[in-house]
């Protein structure tokens, strides 16, 4: 099961281009700081900015790809310049700040349990799945899980199996992942997790630029 989860998060952006449950109620609002230090792990666990610099540097047709002959240079130009990693990781942070808006009483605990090494452990799965889907050497999951020490192991162990963290996973879009049955099952719903988490940043910088998400969808409802 861990490999499986481990091949799932590193094929989470193979491809690349806050969900959670009811509130409770009147709890004291989390410290500012501390949502902020959470917004921090947060992109540490989900490094999308950094993959979609990562991307950009390597494709300079991304975002649009094999749409680009639809594009103006300069519409292409905007998208990519509302595609910073900054810009990316504002999504991420926003996710964090949903959560602790929700969740204030659990801000402490997450972070406790990032910080302890599932944050630094799925961000490494992350970025070594996006180094093999671009071109890179091919991710031997048993390896990277093996270099942890026990400590990172069983704080990312924690995260992706243990009922308790259900909706700090559900906040960072993994939970697809840790429900996966198989290593493939896992890995496919990685590589459609990995487009997925680049959807709201995308639509954003079009809406931004004043350009119609149309061209991208082949079929209505369906991006191509």
């Amino acid at each position: 099961m861990r490999r499986c989860l481990a091949a799932g998060v590193a094929g989470a952006f193979l491809a690349l281009g806050a969900a959670g449950c009811a509130s409770n109620g009147a709890a004291k609002a989390a410290d500012p700081a501390r949502v902020q230090r959470l917004g921090a792990l947060f992109v540490q666990t989900m490094p999308i900015g950094w993959i979609a610099e990562r991307v950009a540097q390597l494709d300079p047709q991304w975002p649009m790809q094999q749409h680009a002959g639809k594009f103006t240079p300069a519409q292409l130009a905007c998208t990519r310049g509302e595609l910073t990693a900054d810009k990316v990781d504002a999504t991420v942070i926003g996710n964090a700040q949903a959560f602790a808006r929700r969740y204030p009483d659990r801000v402490e605990e997450s972070i406790q349990l990032l910080e302890a090494g599932a944050a630094e452990t799925t961000g490494m799965l992350m970025r070594a799945g996006v180094r093999e889907g671009t071109g890179g050497a091919k991710v031997d999951a048993s390896r990277l899980m093996a270099e942890l020490t026990a400590a990172q192991l069983r704080s990312f162990v924690t995260l992706t199996e243990n009922p308790q963290y259900a909706e700090l996973r559900q906040a960072l879009r993994l939970d697809g992942i840790t429900s996966a049955s198989s290593r493939q099952e896992s890995r496919q719903r990685g590589f459609r997790l990995g487009q997925s988490l680049m959807a709201a940043p995308l639509l954003s910088a079009f809406e931004r630029c004043n350009i119609s998400p149309a061209a991208i969808f082949d079929k209505p409802g369906m991006p191509a």
